[in-house]
Order: C-alpha cells, then structure tokens, then sequence
C-alpha cells in the first residue's frame, strides 16, 4: 500500500485524521501518561486488531487444529490478558491448507507456515520445526515448546497472531501493540517487528511503547510523544525530524528535567566535571562544540513539544567575542578559562589538592613553573594561534555580506584596510605579553590553551600526585567540599535566567 490512514484525538478529543507513507507509528509515554487509554480510543475504529501487554499466559504443547473465530480476541480491552494461543496456530494451519487447496498446481508457493518458520529464523537465527509428536521444536538445539524461553514464546506467537490477521476487501488492517518491546531483548524487539511490518505492508502497525530506544530505532515511522492525560484529554505532539538523532531527543524526552550539552564523550573530563557541579542538569555529552551549538538550539526549538530548557557549555578557546555573544544568544555559554583542562589548574584547586600534603606553600613553585616553563616557551605560538583565529573570524564576518563577485572583488582589494592586521597583531601581543609580566594566574588560565599540563611530570612531581591520581583526587574533592564547588563555580557559567 502507498499510503495509510490512522486517527488520534486533537486537544479536544475529537477524531483527527493522519496519513503516512510508511506502514508503522511509535506512540511513546512514560507511566501514567495515559498510553492504555489512547490505546482504547484508537480501538473504536474499524479494521482493529489489538495486541495486548498482557499476553500468552498458557502454551498448548501439542498443536491443535481446531478451527476458531479469531475475531473475539480482537474485541479486547488493550490491557486484557490475551490468551488466544491456541486460536492463533490453530487458524494459521487452517490457512495454509486453504491456501494449498487453491493453489495453482503447477506453480509452487510459500505458505503462511512456511513464513512462520522463515521469520522465526530471521529474528532468532534459530530454526523452527514440527516434529512427530506434533510438538514444536527449534532444530539443532533439540528441545521441545515445553523448553521454549518466553521471548521465544512470544516470538512465536507474534508471528502466527500477524500472519493470521485477515485480508478484509483490500482494506487498511490496523495492529496496535502495547509493549512491543516485552520480555525481550532490544536487538529481537526490533528486528522481530522490522520483519512482520515488511512482510504485512497491507497493515498498519501502531506501537504504544515508553521504551525510547525501540521508537528511535524505528527510523522512518511517524513518532508521537504523549506529553499529558487529564483523564478525559490527552496532549499529543508530533515529534519532528531534526538535526538532532531521534535516539537522543527521545532520550531528552525521557529524562524530564532540563538539558546541559556539553564537549567530549561520556569519559570525558567534561562530563565527569559537569556532572558533579551541575547536578541539577541531565548532561549530555556531544563530541564537539558544534553538536553543542546546534543540539541546544535545536531542542530548544521544539520547547513546546517537552516544555524544558537545554543550555550548552563549550570551551573559551580563541573564541572572539562576537563568537561568545552569538552562543549566548543561543542559550550556550563560554567558560572563563581556556578550556575546561584549566578548571583542573586553578589556584583554589591546586591549594586544595597541596593541602593533602600540608604543602600550600608550594603553590607560587607550581604558579612559577606554569608561567616560566609552560607559558613562556610557547607565548609566541599561542599569540599566533589567537591572531589565525581572529583573522579568519574576521574574513568570514568581511565576506558575509558580499552577494556578487563585484563585492566580493572590491573586499579583496582592501583586506588589509578591513582586517587592520598591524593593530590587531598587536593588540594580541600586548594582551599575552602583560598576562606574562603582571602574573595574574586567572587571565593566564584564560587564555592559555595547552591542554594536559596537570599530566605533566614535573607539574605532577611538585603537587606530589601522579597521572593517574590527579585528576582523580580533583573529582573526589569537589564532590565532597562544597565550599571548594562554590569557589570552582566562579569560573563556570551560570544557567539562571
């Protein structure tokens, strides 16, 4: 089928109607969000088969071929038990007879058991058999239904219960499964339902689901978030597609509190430190600042569809400050160090950390080293990383404007004029010069980007910790002294608005 039809309420709990060209939709809720009831409503309509939560309590170990009317399982509350195990196998031996009994003789065909068997084995890469104690069996493995997981129980029962469904006057057949994802493994979850949905394209498949990581792996199906149920209402919002994976909005969706992304990987010092002096946030770590940027304005965006707050942290580097007002803007904030390797570096920090060893006097040795050795032999270079920087932000800003090539030839004229090179160049040279000459620690933390000094040996040696200690220690101070916190959250932004 093209294109299929289906109907939520609207916010007055009338019938809506939607159309989407691809044969599945994910309903997600957390609990007691109203998921049972919206299932319930949505079974008024016509062609309605449910698949309950509640299913397959009892196996027939034996098949049994006696003919049932399927259709009173359909007539189910969402939440029933739905225990029609016995119906289901029955009828779909009943089928294929039917479908050998009109058959065209003198072609072959692939019968409803036999796409039994193959979806099986395509889910489980196990394969199933009947033997002669007219018993299912998984081959090789050699044990009977009796000895059946229940994830292969329902797997099993899956199967027949979809291929059982009817065909009624090349009518739209709609499925809802509550909990597709129950008892089994998220890898069988997905790849089970992926299969049956690819081979009934005649149906429409309606997941009611609060497990996030079976709707983002669902990529092209329509997804629905549940934000609320009144009782009489609900309020649904349709989740759009975006910059950001659909795996991790739905799992922004699921954390019901306000959003910090941040640089790095989940074993990054970013998160590790923002974790423990932004508990009030979920931190999400995004690789680079890029993904900070764009993931923040993009949830925010959609703050009617979740009602919270994201905010982005992200390195000062050689950041202008344009670059800095423009993240701001966006609800992304800049650090007042460097970068977030100096939070490890500064002067509360290492104080508390020589105070393990009653050795605070140590830290002008330290103060010394930083400046004398690890700033002072790189001071050229950083001056020209920031002057790099800020040229190429300047040629950007310089181009932006310039729509025809006649602009853009007449910029390429008075570059020079535009960047003011000299000025700028020692502008730069002044300001790291006089961080040197004055020795103020924090403006030096500021602007010196050269991450791992605290793995270095010598700075190690002198605040008597090792590489693998150091890091470690600062974390174990800052959840534990508070006083030390508040220092340390001077030089980090704060999110109040």
């Amino acid at each position: 089928m093209g294109e299929y039809i289906y109907y939520l309420p609207d916010e007055n709990g009338d019938k809506k109607e939607f159309k989407t060209n691809a044969n599945s939709i994910i309903i997600v809720g957390a609990n007691g969000s109203g998921k049972s009831r919206l299932g319930a409503w949505m079974k008024n309509n016509e062609n309605i088969h449910i698949i309950a939560s509640k299913r397959l309590y009892y196996i027939d170990e034996k098949i049994e071929y006696v003919y049932s009317d399927a259709s009173d399982s359909n007539n189910l509350e969402i939440k029933d038990i739905q225990d029609d195990y016995t119906t289901v196998i029955s009828n779909l031996f009943f089928k294929q007879l039917r479908e050998i009994l009109l058959r065209n003789k003198e072609e072959p065909i692939t019968t409803c058991v036999d796409y039994l068997f193959d979806i099986f084995k395509e889910t489980t890469q196990k394969e199933l058999g009947i033997n002669h104690d007219n018993k299912f069996y998984i081959k090789h493995k050699d044990y009977e239904i009796i000895n059946f997981s229940r994830g292969e129980e329902l797997i099993l029962y899956s199967i027949a219960k979809i291929l059982t469904i009817p065909i009624k006057d090349n009518k739209q057949q709609t499925i809802i499964i509550d909990e597709p994802e129950l008892h089994l493994h998220p890898s069988l979850t997905n790849r089970l339902w992926s299969v049956l949905e690819k081979h009934r394209q005649d149906c429409l498949f309606i997941y009611i689901t609060h497990d996030l990581n079976f709707a983002a792996n669902h990529i092209e199906a329509d997804k629905f978030w549940i934000k609320s149920y009144n009782g009489q209402k609900w309020e649904i919002e349709k989740i759009e597609k975006n910059d950001m994976s659909q795996e991790l909005f739905l799992k922004l969706l699921g954390a019901r509190r306000d959003i910090l992304f941040v640089e790095g990987k989940s074993e990054s010092l970013d998160t590790k430190i923002y974790s423990i002096l932004y508990p009030q946030y979920q931190i999400i770590p995004c690789s680079s600042c890029e993904n900070v940027l764009n993931y923040t304005k993009t949830f925010n965006e959609q703050n009617a569809l979740h009602g919270f707050n994201a905010y982005g942290i992200i390195d000062r580097d050689f950041r202008t400050q344009e670059e800095i007002d423009s993240a701001n803007k966006n609800k992304v904030k800049v650090l007042e160090v460097a970068e977030v390797e100096n939070l490890f570096l500064l002067e509360c920090i290492i104080l508390a950390i020589l105070e393990q060893s009653d050795a605070r006097e140590k830290f002008e040795e330290v103060k010394d080293y930083i400046f004398e050795i690890k700033y002072k032999n790189v001071l050229q270079s950083q001056i020209s990383e920031k002057l790099e920087k800020e040229v190429k932000h300047k040629l950007k800003s310089i181009f932006k404007e310039s729509k025809t090539p006649k602009q853009i030839q007449e910029k390429i004229g008075s570059l020079e004029q535009l960047i003011g090179f000299e000025n700028l160049h020692k502008d730069i040279e002044n300001k790291f010069n006089s961080v040197y000459e004055s020795k103020d620690y924090d403006e030096l933390l500021k602007i010196f980007n050269q991450k791992g000094i605290f793995k270095d040996g010598v700075f190690l040696s002198k605040v008597g910790k090792t590489k693998d200690t150091y890091t470690k220690s600062v974390l174990k101070l800052l959840r534990e002294n508070e006083e030390l916190r508040k220092e340390v959250l001077k030089y980090i932004p704060s999110f109040k608005e």
